[in-house]
């Protein structure tokens, strides 16, 4: 089965639209799918305990709720090293699911014909 990988850059400037983005992992998790998250520049951010905390869509979702669905998923949510390093946050921040992970291992899910890349 293909694999779903999310890409998202969106932090708090764009909250709205991360919110809907871990929105769609969430719903494609919870339908059985295959899916991973990369979070990358400020998107780092929702991956850091407290930080989801009253970041809601425009249309009512709660990022805490979603992003609780995809742990309890087993979802892998990967951050990246350059990003992490750059905002100096260390893997101890980090929500339960969470993994650092380098430039090429996204590049490595990118060029996989295994998985299917949507970037927010």
């Amino acid at each position: 089965m293909m694999k779903l990988l999310f890409v998202i850059s969106k932090g708090f400037e764009k909250a709205g639209g991360a919110t809907r983005a871990i929105q769609f992992a969430a719903i494609a998790a919870e339908q059985g799918h295959p899916v991973e998250v990369f979070l990358i520049d400020d998107a780092i951010h929702w991956a850091q305990l407290g930080m989801a905390e009253g970041i809601r869509s425009t249309t009512g979702e709660h990022m805490k709720d979603l992003l609780e669905k995809l742990v309890e998923a087993k979802t892998p949510i990967h951050v990246c090293k350059a990003c992490a390093d750059k905002r100096l946050v260390s893997p101890d921040e980090l929500i339960e699911g969470s993994v650092i992970s380098p430039g090429p291992a996204l590049v490595e899910r990118m060029a996989s014909p295994d998985y299917k890349v949507f970037t927010f």
